[in-house]
Formats: structure tokens, sequence, C-alpha cells
């Protein structure tokens, strides 16, 4: 029983529904599987069922889910970044979302340097203000990406952040309508380059759609329950 093929069927018929309902086009948004826990037979799945994106957060299982996987998706890392990891985390993915500092910019810049490569990077904000959360807060995120675009081998691409975490659609939306905001004010400062908004999951997309998300990361909804880790 192909449950993941069904579930992506349904994630996309909802995407393009939200996105008739706010005047948005389907073919702006991306979709990222966050991958994290799961196996390769269900990263698989999702690949064969036409998914081309994928997300992880932990650079150990991540390292070994990419070196089996064909080449063909491209790769997310989503989790927090420690420096000290930056090394991997460039040779194995695409786009690094979590960028939360100068100083993580300029050693994953160094890095790409060494490897004669460059990559797209996203700003993580902390768009809810909790303190349990990762992310640049809002007041530093133009001075930050102002640095970081100087910064050789790096694609500054936009703004990634995480919703809080809370069944108040009002805060919800306040955490969101803040990152467009940032967002928009990125993109007038720094161009077309900047194409990618990053928010929305399994729980809160359709809120993420109403205010201009281009890309969705949706783990559960797709693959289902997380195996506990």
């Amino acid at each position: 029983m192909r449950i993941i093929d069904d579930n992506l069927k349904k994630i996309n018929n909802r995407i393009a529904s939200i996105c008739s309902e706010f005047g948005r086009n389907r073919d702006d948004i991306t979709l990222v599987g966050i991958s994290k826990t799961m196996g390769l037979e269900a990263i698989m799945e999702a690949w064969l069922a036409g998914l081309k994106n994928f997300g992880e957060n932990r650079i150990q299982e991540a390292s070994t889910k990419i070196h089996q996987v064909e080449k063909g998706p491209t790769w997310h890392m989503v989790g927090h970044l420690q420096t000290n990891k930056v090394k991997k985390a460039v040779d194995l993915f695409d786009i690094i979302e979590s960028v939360d500092s100068l100083k993580l910019a300029e050693t994953i810049s160094g890095e790409c340097e060494k490897k004669g490569k460059e990559i797209k990077v996203l700003l993580e904000v902390n768009s809810s203000g909790e303190t349990t959360k990762y992310g640049l807060e809002p007041d530093e995120v133009l001075l930050i990406a102002e640095q970081i675009n100087r910064l050789d081998n790096l694609k500054l691409s936009g703004l990634m952040t995480v919703g809080p975490f809370t069944d108040d659609l009002e805060q919800i939306d306040k955490s969101f309508a803040l990152t467009q905001k940032l967002f928009n004010k990125m993109r007038d400062k720094f161009g077309v380059q900047i194409k990618t908004l990053s928010m929305g999951m399994s729980a809160d997309f359709e809120r993420a759609i109403k205010f201009g998300s281009t890309e969705l990361r949706i783990g559960t909804a797709i693959f289902g329950k997380r195996n506990n880790q």
C-alpha cells in the first residue's frame, strides 16, 4: 500500500486549493519533505511519487541517507547547524536554511571556498520570540543579511522561520506576517536573488501560504508519525 504516494497527492491537492483561495500560483511553491528519522525506503517511495526536495536536520543521519540515494533530489539542511559540522554540511547539502549568525555564514563561506563551490543559504529568523528556538532576532535580520550578502561562495536566497507551537491562529499569523514583511524588505534591498520564503509545516502550512510562503517544509503529513529518536 503506497501510503506516502497517497499522502503526497492529498497534500498537493490541498496546497493547490489554498493557493486558489488566496490568489497564489501553485507553481510558485516548493514542497520539501522533511524526512528526518525516516528510512531509505520511505524516502525512495516519496522520490518515486514525484517529491524532488528533502529536508534533514542532523548531519550524521543525513549523511547515511544522502550517500545511499541516487543523484537527483535536492537536499535541504533545516536543523540547527554547529560550526564544527559545517564541512560535512557543505559536502552533503544543496541548501542550508538555518543560518542564524554571521559567524556561521563566514564558516560556510570558508568551506565553500576550499571546495570551489557555491551554496544557497537562508537566514533563520525567530519570528515568534520563543526562547527555545534558534534564529536571528527580527530587528537584526537586515543588518546581518547585508553582511552575509558580501561573503563569497554564498548565494543569499531568503528567509526561513518556524511558526509558534500553538493552536492560536492569531499568534501564527503574527509570526508569518512578520517574516513576510522582512522577506519583502530583503527583496527590495537585494533584488531578485531573494526568492525563498520558507515557512509552514504540517500543522500550519495553510496559514503560511496565506502570508506568501514559497516553500513548505512538511514531514508528518507526508511520511506519517515519526519514529522516536
